[in-house]
């Protein structure tokens, strides 16, 4: 629920002595960890530091993110260049988007908070896209896996209106679309949902 206190507790377990009993992976315990140190626990930063050095539970070494994150940013835009830095042997231990939007302090996310929550997404190499919607059905699974051949996470949050999160959402999505396209070129998310919804549709009528 981003209580990064919390966080830095469930990572001391999954990755201690304990874990095998627990039946806890390791990766689930990057996960918290990583969530920590994002969010600017010190001790979480400093284990992160320590796996990062020696390439231990599922992260790739990495000296130069070791170095990133021992120096214990204060400060939110310098952390953002340690997550650049950071990297996994193991896909798994990568946070998804989703999870990464909860860290920090448990607050009532508004517009202020989306530009922060998607930079942290894409410094993490997991650009993501949320959408207003239903659970997903047949369709939405299918353009939830066509976004993804395109590194792009397609995240349905649900259907109940909130004002704060559909400020939050826009400003994350708005920064999200922003950072694609200086990167693939102005007007390509155009281009590509244009395409996906195409073959979303053709596939559907094929179906049927």
């Amino acid at each position: 629920m981003g209580d990064a206190a919390m966080q830095e507790r469930a990572a001391e377990l999954a990755l201690g002595p304990h874990a095998r009993a627990a039946k806890i992976r390791p990766y689930e315990g990057i996960h918290f960890l990583f969530r920590a140190a994002a969010a600017g626990r010190l001790a979480a930063m400093r284990r992160l530091a320590e796996g990062l050095d020696k390439g231990a539970f599922g992260l790739r070494k990495r000296p130069d993110a070791a170095r990133c994150w021992s120096g214990l940013p204060a400060q939110f835009e310098a952390r953002l260049a340690c997550v650049r830095l950071t990297d996994y042997r193991d896909p798994k231990a990568r946070v998804p988007c989703p999870d990464l939007i909860a860290t920090g302090p448990r607050e009532k996310l508004g517009r202020r908070d989306g530009p922060g929550m998607a930079q942290l997404c894409l410094a993490n190499r997991t650009p993501a896209l949320l959408i207003f919607g239903l659970p997903p059905g047949k369709i939405a699974l299918a353009r939830e896996r066509e976004y993804r051949r395109h590194g792009i996470d397609w995240v349905v949050t649900g259907d109940v209106y909130n004002d704060d999160f559909e400020a939050f959402r826009a400003a994350f999505n708005d920064t999200t679309v922003a950072a694609i396209e200086a990167e693939r070129g102005r007007g390509y998310m155009e281009r590509l949902s244009a395409d996906i919804e195409a073959r979303v549709s053709g596939k559907a009528q094929a179906r049927q």
